[in-house]
């Protein structure tokens, strides 16, 4: 029997202490009796105010509601502004009210600070995976029990039969890649690479680099990471949809990032459960391809809200791993998502 590492073991750890804390379908959690403060971000999706608008229709009073407003990019972000105001109001009327977010996180500090119960809800949908670390950093390290909720959209962009359309339609020279990256759906073809603050890792001196890479809808977005970087190794992952509807996103991913993928490692995961992304690639890390041992690890965090969760417990756990984000100079905040599906919450266990 092969000895585990340190830091082998403290997933194995995590994944025993968070058995009990897999998401729970949000009405039960309801049923069960929701009366702590909550923290949302105020986004350019509808699913954004779907965790507010179910508490207001369930009737349910809260002890205090923060909103974090995002400063920029505030021409998308008021979209469901008076919709919000609205559900608020029957939530907590008179005992709500809104913070800066300056799309970094640390607005869930100050939010924290003005809510008085020891339990509070933070609500992540609308929180971008750029800041959604320093959210959770921030929430594990203020000592309150926190519940994580999140919402799915009812649709993606593209739809299927958009997306079916757009490949008959393929004429001229140019790629399925190039030619999705030009789409106005999701976000635009510029984008800017960043290291995710208080996750840079640290690489070990003439050790070559392994990439990990959630892969995007738009090519351009892996596309800019991989442009500025050397990597001896890369390992894709492909999400793969929690409802049997949106199945077919999964060839779609493979086919918008074909020229990219040549003969890289491709791993298929599903884009529902944190437990279930650390889980896989805890498995990448230190067995099937044992990563951890042979390279220097990054890892480009551009997947579903909960496989970033999951990204970010991994992180925690493992320091020396640099986390690198991939952020749109512009979003298409009317070709991203419609509705809001289902919503799902559990409980944020301290890796």
């Amino acid at each position: 029997m092969r000895s585990m590492s340190i830091e082998q073991q403290e997933c194995q750890d995590y994944l025993r202490q968070t058995e009990i804390h897999c998401e729970q379908p949000f009405e039960s959690w309801i049923r069960r009796g929701c009366r702590e403060g909550l923290i949302i971000a105020e986004g350019f999706e509808e699913r954004s105010i779907g965790v507010l608008e179910r508490l207001a229709d369930a009737n349910i009073t809260l002890p205090g509601v923060v909103i974090g407003r995002y400063v920029k990019g505030d021409e998308n972000n008021h979209r469901f502004r008076e919709r919000c105001k609205k559900a608020v109001e029957r939530v907590a009327s008179g005992k709500w009210c809104t913070v800066e977010n300056h799309n970094d996180g640390l607005w869930v500090r100050q939010a924290l600070e003005l809510l008085p119960s020891d339990k509070v809800v933070l609500d992540i949908t609308g929180i971008s995976n750029r800041a959604l670390f320093t959210a959770l950093d921030v929430a594990a390290a203020s000592g309150r029990t926190i519940d994580i909720v999140y919402s799915e959209a009812r649709q993606y962009w593209p739809k299927k039969a958009d997306w079916i359309d757009f490949k008959h339609g393929l004429t001229g020279s140019s790629t399925l890649a190039e030619m999705m990256d030009e789409k106005p759906w999701l976000f635009g073809p510029q984008h800017h690479v960043e290291l995710v603050p208080d996750h840079e890792g640290n690489d070990s001196a003439g050790t070559g680099c392994a990439l990990v890479a959630f892969l995007p809808f738009k090519c351009a977005r892996l596309g800019a990471v991989l442009g500025l970087g050397d990597y001896s190794k890369t390992l894709y992952i492909a999400g793969r949809p929690r409802l049997k509807k949106n199945a077919w996103r999964l060839n779609a991913l493979m086919d918008i990032n074909a020229p990219i993928l040549g003969q890289s490692t491709i791993v298929k995961m599903p884009t529902f459960g944190y437990r279930a992304a650390f889980k896989c690639l805890t498995k990448l890390l230190f067995s099937t391809d044992a990563l951890l041992k042979r390279y220097n690890v990054h890892m480009a965090i551009l997947g579903s809200k909960l496989q970033t969760v999951g990204c970010w417990a991994l992180s925690r756990v493992i320091s020396s791993i640099t986390v690198i984000t991939s952020v749109p100079q512009k979003y298409y905040a009317e070709a991203f998502s419609e509705g809001v599906g289902r919503s799902w919450v559990f409980k944020l266990t301290k890796p």
